[in-house]
């Protein structure tokens, strides 16, 4: 791949990969060590330099007990073609993104409950809908959610948030009261609201930190200016539901999760303080939109809209 390059004015023809090679000549410090990783042969690594100072008539190296070390001028354009090889691999990874979406395929994350809460027909019906598209999901803690969109791992997140990520649009879904589940032997077991103050004075049943929820209420009590008697740190809401049946210790769930959880013996009450769990749709900055993915989008709106 051939880039053009405009140096004082001077348009220069300069191979992709013989700048690739550079860089890895200036960081190993020698041509060999480059050659193999390369796959190629000393001497290939020394023709694509020469085509390098040839063109900018400029020399790139010099020689030296410790290996091949990089001139003023090496130095120099050392900075520039890791911008340059970066701006490539992005541009050539937003393409290869939007061709994946054109020929039908969208690979969405979504945190762990959120497409409970949508149940099971927001795909179903979304497949019949979009039969030439085909939606592959993987479900993540929160917290990897942001991580796995940003690092092109996937198109499309499905995830709680407080703040917002300046490299990530945000699509504003649905919100969700934050609730308190007690049990019967609680003394909240009787009430019909308790305060973040008042919960305090029992262990809590949590999920750990990869979940929003958990930071949430943590920072909410830190507001209050207490510290919430955490019993046990979970990986999922199932745990804190069976361990709070048990009388072990009160929990911190959504109303649709109570729905589905709930027992005889537990109770769900609302918090004075009413603090929610917001989810929205997320997907990188500066992908180009496919007519695939509109179609997903407004599809997940629209969705949402009738819940």
């Amino acid at each position: 791949m051939w880039l053009p390059l405009f140096v004082y004015g001077r348009g220069l023809n300069v191979n992709i990969k013989d700048m690739s090679c550079f860089v890895k000549v200036c960081e190993n410090k020698s041509i060999s060590a480059t050659a193999e990783s390369f796959f190629m042969s000393p001497q290939g690594i020394s023709k694509a330099i020469k085509r390098m100072e040839d063109e900018l008539k400029a020399e790139l190296f010099i020689r030296t007990q410790n290996g091949v070390v990089p001139t003023e001028y090496g130095k120099i354009f050392y900075e520039h073609a890791l911008n340059i090889i970066k701006e490539y691999e992005d541009t050539t990874k937003v393409i290869v993104d939007l061709k994946t979406q054109n020929n039908g395929l969208i690979r969405m994350a979504s945190a762990f409950g959120i497409l409970r809460f949508l149940s099971p027909e927001f795909i179903r019906v979304f497949m019949d809908k979009y039969p030439l598209i085909h939606l592959d999901y993987m479900e993540f803690p929160d917290r990897y959610i942001e991580e796995n969109i940003l690092n092109d791992k996937y198109d499309v997140g499905l995830v709680p948030y407080l703040e917002q990520d300046p490299n990530l649009e945000y699509i504003p879904l649905f919100s969700r009261e934050i609730c308190f589940v007690t049990h019967e032997k609680s003394q909240f077991y009787k009430l019909s609201e308790v305060s973040i103050r008042e919960i305090s004075s029992e262990p809590i049943i949590m999920e750990n930190e990869n979940f929003l929820i958990h930071h949430i209420m943590k920072d909410t009590a830190t507001m209050e200016g207490i510290d919430l008697d955490i019993y046990f740190n979970t990986s999922g809401f199932s745990l804190c539901y069976k361990l709070c049946t048990e009388n072990e210790g009160n929990t911190i769930s959504m109303d649709y999760i109570f729905e589905d959880m709930k027992s005889e013996n537990l109770k769900m009450l609302p918090f004075k303080e009413h603090p929610e769990w917001k989810v929205a749709l997320i997907r990188k900055k500066g992908i180009p939109l496919s007519p695939n993915m509109e179609s997903f989008i407004a599809y997940v709106k629209e969705w949402c809209k009738s819940l």
